[in-house]
C-alpha cells in the first residue's frame, strides 16, 4: 500500500499539499512498523517515531489543528500554542485507533477505504476545488482496493491471503490523519473539524472506551486485552466475516450522519454534543456486553488483570 500510494502520488499531476514531507514521513513509519512486525520493537520505540513523524507534518508543512471549531457554541476553539501539541496526541491516537480495530480480516483497510471516501465526497462537494488532494485520496482508494481483494472476506475467499500488520496501520492511521487535519483547517477548509471525528467515529469510539475502561479497573490504557467491539461482536456469536460487515455498515453510517451535518450547516456543537452523547452511550452498551461475556456483576468492572493476547489488541 504504501509503495502503490507513493507512486502514485509522484505521478499525479496536481500534487498534494507539501507532498514530499508526506512521502518521506509516511515511508519512515512504515519501515518502523514493518520492523515491529519482524522484530516486535518496544513501544516506546514505536512511540518516538510517531512523534517525530507528526513534529514533521506539523512544523514543516504546517498540517496542524490549529482551531477545534465552534465545539460549545461559544465561538472556535483555538488552540494557539498549543496547536504542535494536540495535534501530536490527536495523530498518534488516529495511528494506534488503526492499529487496535485491526484484529479481524477487512476490518482496518475497509474503514480506511470508507474514510477515504467520504473525505472524497467532500472534496468534490467543496465550493473550492482540490485537485492535488483528490487525486492523493483516489490513489490511497485504489491501493486500498487492491489491498482488500487478497485480505477481505467474502463468498470466494474464506482466508486474507495478505495481512496489514502494524506497518500498513501505521501508515494508513497516518495518511488519513494527515488529510483530515488539512482538510478541516485554514481558509480553504473542506468540512468543519467535528466531522472528521463523526468519519472517524467507530476506531476512535472504541479507542477511548478501552483505554478509559483499562484506567478505570486500574490497568495500563496501553495492557493488551479483548475488550475491543470486533471481540465483543465474536464473543455474542458472530462469524469473523458478518462482524467485519457490521463495523463497517456503523463505519459507514456515523460516517455519513458527519458529511450530512456538515453540508446541511448543523451548528458544530449540536454535532459535538451528539457525539459525545454517542460516547456514553456506547461505552454504557459495550460495558454491558464485556460484563455478560465474563460473568460479572452489574456493580463493576472486570478487575482482573488481562492477558497479553497480541500487539493487535493493545
Amino acid at each position: 500500500m504504501c509503495f502503490a500510494f507513493g507512486l502514485s502520488v509522484l505521478l499525479l499531476p496536481a500534487k498534494p499539499h507539501d507532498w514530499p514531507i508526506l512521502l518521506v514521513s509516511m515511508t519512515v513509519l512504515t519501515l518502523v512498523g514493518l520492523y515491529d512486525d519482524i522484530h516486535s520493537s518496544r513501544p516506546a520505540t514505536r512511540f518516538l517515531f510517531q512523534a517525530v513523524a507528526v513534529l514533521i507534518m506539523a512544523l514543516g508543512s504546517h498540517v496542524a489543528l490549529s482551531s477545534l471549531g465552534d465545539l460549545f457554541g461559544l465561538g472556535a476553539v483555538t488552540l494557539g500554542a498549543g496547536a504542535v501539541l494536540f495535534t501530536l496526541f490527536s495523530v498518534i491516537g488516529v495511528i494506534n485507533a488503526f492499529n487496535m480495530i485491526d484484529g479481524l480480516d477487512g476490518l482496518a483497510g475497509g474503514t480506511g477505504l470508507i474514510v477515504t471516501g467520504w473525505l472524497l465526497v467532500l472534496c468534490l462537494t467543496a465550493p473550492v476545488s482540490q485537485p492535488g488532494e483528490i487525486g492523493a485520496l483516489l490513489a490511497l482508494a485504489m491501493a486500498l482496493c487492491g489491498f482488500l481483494a487478497y485480505n477481505l472476506r467474502h463468498p470466494w475467499r474464506a482466508q486474507a491471503s495478505v495481512f496489514m500488520g502494524d506497518a500498513g496501520s501505521t501508515m494508513l492511521g497516518f495518511v488519513l490523519s494527515w488529510f483530515l487535519i488539512h482538510l478541516s483547517q485554514g481558509d480553504h477548509a473542506v468540512m468543519a473539524p467535528i466531522t472528521a471525528v463523526w468519519i472517524l467515529a467507530l476506531p476512535l469510539l472504541d479507542t477511548l472506551t478501552v483505554m478509559a475502561r483499562r484506567l478505570l479497573t486500574g490497568h495500563s490504557p496501553f495492557a493488551a486485552d479483548r475488550q475491543h467491539l470486533h471481540h465483543l461482536l465474536l464473543g455474542r456469536g458472530l462469524p469473523d466475516g458478518r462482524a467485519t460487515a457490521w463495523l463497517l455498515a456503523l463505519t459507514f453510517v456515523t460516517g455519513a450522519a458527519g458529511v450530512l451535518a456538515d453540508r446541511l450547516a448543523v451548528p458544530q456543537y449540536l454535532a459535538f454534543y451528539a457525539f459525545a452523547g454517542l460516547f456514553l452511550l456506547y461505552f454504557r452498551l459495550t460495558t454491558g456486553w464485556l460484563r455478560q461475556r465474563n460473568n460479572l456483576p452489574a456493580a463493576g468492572l472486570d478487575r482482573r488483570r488481562p492477558r497479553s493476547v497480541g500487539d493487535d489488541e493493545a
